[in-house]
């Protein structure tokens, strides 16, 4: 296993960091996107972003549609690094791998934060969106989530790129256990956008999930405001490097 393939460091990231924070980004997203957050991190903390097959400098592998053989990667990935001290965050889709890497290793992660997503305990399915063309694809998520880039939603030579990876991730979604375990040990934090379209009752049901602390956080905006509002993406900061103070 080599862990800077599936989890690369910022590019900035201090060569001797104190500790980490791993992100687990959503569907159809490489790490570029979220390396961002590193200017916004002590220079102490290293940042590592989860880069699934069939995107950026893995363009050239299948897309992974099993979230039992993802979960075991990143796990994996993360087991080969050095010990630090560890958060681990996933938004969306990463919400729910980030949950599946914290229940296959426990007692090395201090706190579990999750954005734009409920808790996996129901079936899910994107049939319906699995079955469209490309770019009505592309379209239809844009209006769900807001999660396709204008640049790339605008060219079809980027799309067709694009397009492989983010079907693969929705199939990943669908293939997550309604039934997940015993419950984490660690606090596990909520966030979730006001506009976003989310169950209340789902986002409630992250309790279940931990014998820590709970707690919700409801803030403006959509599904994609941790990434689009900087004081949302500090809100979510902030409370990482709580739990890693």
């Amino acid at each position: 296993m080599t862990p800077d393939v599936w989890l690369p460091a910022a590019p900035t990231t201090t060569a001797s960091p104190a500790r980490r924070l791993l992100v687990l980004p959503h569907a159809g997203s490489g790490t570029a996107a979220w390396f961002g957050w590193q200017s916004r991190l002590p220079g102490d903390v290293e940042l590592r972003v989860a880069r699934l097959p069939g995107r950026e400098t893995r363009l050239g592998e299948s897309p992974l549609t099993s979230a039992t053989e993802a979960v075991a990667a990143l796990a994996g990935a993360l087991r080969a690094l050095p010990p630090l001290p560890l958060v681990v965050f996933g938004h969306s889709l990463g919400a729910l791998l980030a949950y599946g890497v914290c229940t296959a290793l426990p007692g090395m992660v201090r706190a579990l934060v999750v954005s734009g997503e409920t808790a996996p305990s129901r079936t899910r399915s994107h049939d319906d969106l699995l079955r469209l063309p490309d770019r009505e694809l592309a379209k239809a998520v844009n209006r769900r989530w807001g999660a396709v880039p204008p640049e790339i939603l605008n060219e079809p030579e980027f799309l067709s790129i694009f397009l492989p990876a983010l079907r693969g991730d929705l199939a990943l979604v669908d293939s997550f256990p309604t039934q997940t375990g015993v419950p984490l040990d660690v606090p596990l934090f909520v966030f979730a956008g006001t506009d976003d379209d989310l169950d209340d009752a789902g986002l409630h049901r992250w309790a279940s999930h931990t014998h820590g602390t709970t707690r919700l956080f409801r803030h403006p905006g959509a599904h994609m405001a941790v990434l689009e509002d900087p004081a949302v993406a500090d809100q979510v900061l902030s409370t990482c490097l709580w739990r890693l103070s």
